[in-house]
């Protein structure tokens, strides 16, 4: 077991634990729906425990609801008709509501209460609804006390993660080191494999840290964070790719090393921008601040030359394309820089 999966299981047995202590120690009857709302929704982040205990609750109240209307509008008919309209009303109010988890809640509610609570219904649902509600708050409050597994936390984590792997992969990028003969960029394909991976895998987390943020997430200042530092990063990755397919260049059999070596020294300014990036990111708790410098930009008023647009024009068109798609590439990585930290700044002053 990984140290992450047992420490949730350790969470879990210590909060079932603390419950069941409470529950018998108020002799309280059907304590047990505490426990088992414990075991039900913690999953081991706390904006889906969250939602996972909003659906219990709503589920558990809504059926409440409709067996005790149920049962005094259709308790004298026979019941394999009755209940059958009782689970079909539950069933369009759950649906109305959305609910996933809670409908099946909501259902196994109706059920209980017809067919064995129906003596006791009133003081049934009471406690189903008190302990249900205990429960979901101590599996809460053990997510806040108990190794805190926020997916904020880990959202941001990542995010500094997966920056300052982009950072160190246009780093090798830039100097070009274990190249081969045959592709000089081939080394660079499980990197970005890598980075494509560990993008996607941020992004299947993000759910959980949006739940955390509430019912307006997608327009919290940081949620844009994320999403803006997500971009920034897919499209550099995908713009590492683009120079990673190009063929190897002759750079010096077509007198064209002013072009490389500015090419070389905006790959190395940009892996610096962005692993400022992950550094700003993990300093300040909030949405830190973008640096106070400008961007990197691509130099090529060197490159810029009557001698350097005699040899392009040489060029055949295979090696022109390579050439041209190289700096389109670069310029690219330029933009995303540029505009990312725009909409970084603008975030930051609209906090």
């Amino acid at each position: 077991m990984s140290g992450g999966g047992l420490r949730d299981s350790l969470r879990l047995a210590a909060t079932v634990n603390v419950v069941n202590g409470f529950t018998h120690l108020f002799d309280g009857d059907f304590g047990y729906y505490a426990s088992m709302a414990v075991l039900s929704v913690s999953v081991g982040t706390y904006g889906n425990t969250l939602e996972l205990g909003r659906q219990r609750l709503i589920g558990t109240a809504v059926g409440a609801v409709v067996v005790v209307v149920g049962y005094r509008a259709w308790g004298d008919l026979p019941v394999v008709v009755a209940l059958p309209l009782a689970l079909l009303l539950a069933r369009l109010i759950a649906g109305s509501l959305r609910l996933s988890v809670g409908y099946s809640v909501c259902c196994f509610m109706v059920v209980m209460g017809w067919l064995s609570h129906e003596q006791e219904l009133f003081g049934w649902i009471q406690l189903r609804l008190v302990w249900t509600a205990f429960g979901i708050l101590m599996a809460l409050l053990s997510l806040r006390l108990l190794w805190p597994a926020r997916a904020r936390i880990q959202q941001r984590q990542g995010l500094q993660d997966l920056l300052r792997a982009v950072g160190q992969t246009l780093e090798s990028a830039a100097a070009g080191r274990a190249a081969t003969q045959e592709h000089p960029q081939r080394w660079l394909e499980p990197q970005i494999r890598q980075l494509h991976r560990s993008l996607l895998s941020l992004r299947d987390q993000r759910q959980g840290a949006l739940l955390e943020l509430g019912p307006l997430a997608s327009q919290h200042p940081h949620a844009r964070l994320w999403a803006l530092f997500d971009q920034a990063c897919e499209q550099l990755i995908l713009d590492l790719d683009d120079l990673r397919r190009l063929p190897p260049a002759d750079w010096h059999g077509w007198e064209l090393e002013g072009i490389q070596h500015a090419g070389e020294a905006f790959l190395q300014a940009a892996a610096s921008r962005v692993l400022q990036w992950q550094d700003q990111l993990a300093r300040a708790p909030g949405l830190s601040q973008p640096p106070a410098a400008d961007p990197p930009a691509l130099a090529l008023a060197a490159a810029q030359t009557t001698a350097v647009e005699q040899r392009c024009r040489q060029l055949k068109a295979d090696q022109l394309t390579r050439v041209s798609t190289y700096l389109m590439a670069l310029s690219r990585m330029q933009h995303t820089l540029e505009s990312s930290e725009g909409q970084w700044r603008e975030l930051r002053q609209r906090e």
